[in-house]
């Protein structure tokens, strides 16, 4: 909000001082772009009516500035019907800008909810299909290993059975949370399905794998200690050498070492080469 107060008086003092550059210059000097373009930037950065508002503002001053120029015998009325043609102007260019940008807003809006899981703000499973298959296509390319996990939370129905419902969609958004502080930003995290979720580590060997699973199941673990929750994960993790692999052969093995990790006790990883 304080931004774009300080946008709008920027804007506001612009279209004064080219009032006063107008004023000084006389009639003979059109300074039609410089009253515009701080009516475009309040209207695409602010909104709507702050354009409006720079567009009066730079109306006005246009009229001031060619008001007192005014030669002898020159048509008053005249003068006002093309102040009120540059106000219209300048309203039409600050409806259009805002118009535009709310319509991007809105487009960048939906697009994140296509592509986002809205519980807990991670990709959703077609999103993440997405993005790993073209990560997959980038490992072919340059032959780099690629790792895939595939993890579950132990114990999460008896939290929804015991607890409700909202108590596991918290717990469902701390975990979430807790993926995205335990992984690089070149890694992507999705929501596969009700307490299933994914990672996936671009341009990560077994031996690395290890390291960033050893790193997620430790944050998992303190994040559960803290908040008291009586959850756990078990976690399947499959690496490509060379990422020559499709993603529903990847994304179906790891979900079985995921079974693998608890049928030997659950909390805990289990790693394999594809």
């Amino acid at each position: 909000m304080l931004q774009k107060h300080l946008i709008v008086i920027c804007c506001v003092a612009w279209a004064l001082l080219t009032g006063y550059f107008d004023f000084r210059t006389g009639s003979d000097v059109s300074m039609l772009l410089l009253y515009a373009a701080p009516v475009l930037i309040a209207a695409r950065y602010c909104g709507r009516l702050e354009g409006l508002v720079v567009a009066g503002t730079a109306g006005v001053c246009w009229l001031l500035g060619n008001y007192v120029h005014l030669k002898s015998g020159a048509s008053v009325p005249l003068l006002s019907w093309n102040a009120v043609n540059r106000l219209g102007v300048f309203a039409l260019i600050a409806y259009a800008i805002a118009l535009q940008a709310q319509l991007k807003r809105a487009l960048q809006r939906e697009q994140l909810r296509a592509t986002t899981d809205r519980l807990t703000g991670l990709l959703n499973k077609g999103a993440f299909r997405d993005r790993v298959e073209e990560e997959i296509r980038r490992a072919q390319r340059y032959q780099h290993p690629l790792t895939l996990a595939f993890i579950d939370l132990d114990n999460f129905k008896l939290v929804n059975d015991t607890q409700g419902h909202a108590r596991g969609d918290t717990l469902l958004q701390h975990v979430s949370q807790t993926l995205l502080t335990a992984i690089r930003k070149t890694d992507s995290a999705g929501r596969i399905g009700g307490d299933e979720f994914a990672i996936c580590y671009p341009e990560i060997d077994e031996e690395q794998a290890r390291q960033a699973i050893g790193k997620l199941l430790q944050a998992l673990e303190i994040m559960t200690s803290q908040s008291g929750w009586q959850v756990t994960a078990s976690v399947g993790v499959i690496t490509s050498r060379s990422g020559n692999v499709r993603y529903d052969e990847i994304l179906g093995r790891s979900d079985q070492l995921m079974y693998v990790a608890k049928q030997k006790g659950k909390n805990r990883a289990e790693f394999a080469m594809l």
